[in-house]
Order: structure tokens, then C-alpha cells, then sequence
């Protein structure tokens, strides 16, 4: 299925020379930058008027399309700020619908999204503190990452895995066979704790981002599996880690889950005014 952004003027740019490259600012364009042998898709739109940038993540495909796949492109003209898109390259190692930016043995795709962000954010001008990661499901996984990587940004999410390996498994194992052969679930987790883990992560970093988090406390699988644990979590953060304002945001939405998993149901985001009426609240904070 055709994705929808042939409209937009196409860049393609190798990573060395990023930092000389000029930025379109009349009309959204999409950029590729060439990296080692990897290519890593933006979406950009620039404001030079506004001093925000919102960062969308992309969630699972609920249809195969070509890639790249920027999720909720067509609210690019909702919004006066300037806003990027990305594309994760995982989505390229195979038929998967989500790679939750974790690439390939050597190489985690979301840390070199957000090298990539830092310097396109330096370009743009705008201060970090002004920076909003959005996404929901696997985008908000991946937000709440980059949020990590980009110091003093924001992350908002609704309903986000928080730990990988408390999804669901086939997805998960899905990618871990193209991302990481020959090992099983729990042995990435043993090697790679701070690309599954956001609480690993941040522990990692010792840091925690600015958090933002939407969550619909009717769907069972998410509260017990992902909210509730990375709560429990953040009380034992360890010393030296700079931890800041966390908020919590519950709504209750009850919806017919999957026949196979019922506590499921309400997983869904927010819709596009509820969400859009929420990125405008917490940017302006």
C-alpha cells in the first residue's frame, strides 16, 4: 500500500555531511541520511517562527505499507510547530509491522536516531528543553528512549511498553530473530537489558526524562504488565540518577479486547483531537 508522502520534496544526504547540508524551511520535505550502510527516513517540517519541535514515533502498521512509514503524517498541518517524523530502519531487516528501534547486534538504531536528532535539532535551532517525543504503543517505547538520549526534552506517551519482554511474543520474537539471531528472549534481555528495559535504560543514562504518561486504566494487559512495574520500578532508581518530574495521567475508555487476549482491550491511543489537545497542553509547559 502506497504510504502517502510522495507529495513531499525528497533529500538524501550522507551522515558526514549533515552538518553542512541547508534545511528546506518552505515545505515539509523528507530526508534520508545514509550511515554505514543503514538509511534513516525523516519527515520534517520547520517553523522558524515557533520555538517548539514535536517528534513523532511510529506504533505497528495495522497495514502493510511501503516504507518509510511515518505514522500520523497527515497532522503535520495541525500543528504551528516545527515537527519531525522518523522512520526506524529495523522495519527493513524483515515483514514486521513494529521493530521498536532496536536494529541489529551492533547497532541500536534508536541511538543513532537520536545522534541523528541531536544534530537536526541543532540545525533547526530550537532548545532541547523545547523538544516533545510523542508516540503511542511501540512509538511511545521509542519515545520514551529518545527522550532518555535527548537531555531536557519531553516524552509523552499513551499506553507505552515499558519492557519488551512483557508484550506480546510473537511480535517481540519476531524481531529478536532479525535483530539479534540465535537468541532467545531472556538471553537478550541478559545482553541487551537497556534496549528492552526503559527503567535499564535509564539506569543506564542515570537519567530520567521529563514523562508524560496517558494511559487507559481499562486495559488490564497494560496496568498490570507495563504501567504498574515501571512505577514500582522508578522507586528504585539507582544512586547518581537524575530523575525528574514523572506524571501520571489515567483515563478510562473500557473496549472489547481480542478473542484471544481480552485484557487487552483499550490498548488503542487516544484519538487525533484528544491527542492533539494533549501535545498543546504539555508543550506549553
Amino acid at each position: 500500500m502506497d504510504n502517502g508522502i510522495d507529495q513531499y520534496q525528497k533529500i538524501t544526504v550522507d551522515y558526514d555531511l549533515l552538518s553542512t547540508l541547508d534545511l528546506p524551511i518552505a515545505i515539509p520535505f523528507v530526508l534520508t541520511v545514509n550511515w554505514n550502510g543503514v538509511k534513516f527516513e525523516f519527515l520534517i517540517k520547520i517553523n522558524v517562527n515557533s520555538p517548539n519541535l514535536l517528534v513523532f514515533s511510529s506504533g505497528a502498521m495495522v497495514t502493510k505499507v511501503n516504507l518509510p512509514y511515518f505514522q500520523r503524517h497527515s497532522w503535520i498541518y495541525d500543528f504551528e510547530d516545527s515537527m519531525i517524523y522518523y522512520n526506524d530502519p529495523t522495519l527493513y531487516l524483515g515483514d514486521i509491522p513494529l521493530g521498536w528501534g532496536q536494529g541489529t547486534w551492533d547497532r541500536f538504531y534508536l541511538k543513532d536516531i537520536a545522534t541523528i536528532l541531536t544534530k537536526l535539532i541543532g540545525k533547526i535551532g530550537v532548545n532541547q528543553q523545547n523538544v516533545l517525543f510523542y508516540g503511542s504503543s511501540g512509538g511511545g517505547f521509542m519515545s520514551l528512549i529518545l527522550a532518555g538520549y535527548i537531555r531536557d526534552s519531553t516524552a509523552l506517551v499513551n499506553c507505552p511498553q515499558t519492557c519488551l519482554t512483557k508484550w506480546l511474543e510473537i511480535p517481540v520474537q519476531n524481531v529478536f530473530n532479525l535483530s539479534y539471531p540465535s537468541l532467545s528472549i531472556q538471553e537478550v534481555l541478559k545482553v541487551f537489558p537497556e534496549r528492552i528495559n526503559v527503567i535499564k535504560f535509564y539506569n543506564h543514562i542515570k537519567y530520567v526524562p521529563k514523562i508524560y504518561y496517558l494511559q487507559n486504566a481499562a486495559c488490564e494487559y497494560d496496568m498490570t504488565n507495563h504501567v504498574i512495574p515501571f512505577l514500582s520500578d522508578l522507586q528504585f532508581m539507582e544512586d547518581g540518577c537524575v530523575v525528574n518530574k514523572v506524571i501520571v495521567d489515567l483515563y478510562y475508555d473500557k473496549q472489547p479486547g481480542p478473542a484471544i487476549l481480552p485484557a487487552l482491550g483499550g490498548h488503542g491511543a487516544l484519538g487525533k483531537y484528544e491527542t492533539i489537545n494533549y501535545i498543546n497542553q504539555v508543550k506549553a509547559k
